[in-house]
């Protein structure tokens, strides 16, 4: 690497690292095996952190099969990080690397800056971090986790959802509001027809069939009250770690909840310069990073 090209690279790396800020431990001296990782490579992927230690050996038996999962689906939009837990021990580390012919990154302690879950004192323990960098599991069980990681591979490009687990049948008495219900699209609207449903229930002279729309209309309501709440916490914790995210998500939950997203149109301008900053800092990282043969 040339001087020109280590002072870009230098200066791209730093200006991201002011920017971001939802993983710790990425770093040199924390790297034990496998391919290095900065907190870029994980932007917008779907990450699996396996907790784990060289003294415990439910966490031994488990290392083949997290191999698996990184072969596996290492051409997808997925990282897999082992994050050793027992101090730092180098050479048993590496034994087990050998031994077991593990190619996928493993750090020292490595994990979520903010709000990584407890393990309870006890190891393997895996969580895995959807692209918008919200936990959707944690736990000891690494089937329940590769299927949690495979679902959020699908939602990666899709909006958030509004309505949760309801399948819409064709007898379903608001079917017509399912194309409604998308990040952009107003969807207080929607939350108005459901509310007045609800009221008619509520009339002395509703029938059966009145109840039974207005039940489904409060099932409704409490999905688009969950996806709305997913929202303000992505935008909330995207606004340094990805603030191009975080300003689509600001973007259209104005337009979908016109009342309620008057709160983030004083941040919008700041956002913006922090998206565009964001994308040109990046783009520098991944060419500086390109013509070094990273």
């Amino acid at each position: 690497m040339n001087v020109k090209m280590m002072v870009l690279f230098a200066a791209a790396t730093a200006a991201f690292t002011l920017q971001a800020g939802l993983w710790r431990g990425l770093t040199d001296e924390n790297h034990y095996s496998g391919p290095k990782l900065s907190e870029a490579d994980l932007d917008g992927k779907v990450v699996m952190i396996d907790e784990w230690g060289v003294m415990c050996k439910p966490c031994k038996a488990l290392l083949p099969q997290m191999q698996k999962y990184y072969s596996a689906f290492k051409t997808k939009n997925f990282v897999l990080i082992g994050s050793h837990r027992q101090g730092r021990q180098p050479g048993a580390v590496a034994e087990l690397v050998k031994a077991y012919s593990l190619t996928y990154p493993i750090y020292d302690n490595v994990g979520l800056a903010v709000g990584e879950p407890d393990n309870g004192g006890a190891i393997p323990f895996i969580y895995v971090v959807n692209h918008r960098g919200r936990i959707v599991y944690s736990g000891r069980s690494d089937r329940e986790a590769i299927e949690a990681a495979q679902n959020a591979f699908m939602a990666i490009g899709q909006p958030p959802s509004f309505t949760g687990s309801i399948i819409f049948g064709k007898k379903h008495p608001y079917r017509s509001f399912e194309k409604q219900l998308v990040l952009g699209k107003n969807i207080e609207s929607v939350e108005k027809k459901l509310k007045n449903e609800i009221k008619k229930a509520t009339s002395k002279t509703a029938g059966v069939k009145v109840k039974e729309n207005a039940h489904l209309a409060e099932e409704l309501l409490e999905a688009i009250s969950e996806g709305k709440r997913e929202i303000v916490e992505d935008i909330a914790r995207m606004k340094t770690s990805n603030p191009s995210e975080a300003l689509k998500l600001m973007e259209g939950f104005i337009k979908s909840f016109p009342a309620e997203g008057k709160q983030y149109k004083d941040e919008l301008a700041s956002v913006k310069a922090a998206a565009k900053d964001y994308v040109a800092e990046k783009k520098a990282r991944e060419s500086a990073a390109k013509k070094a043969g990273k």
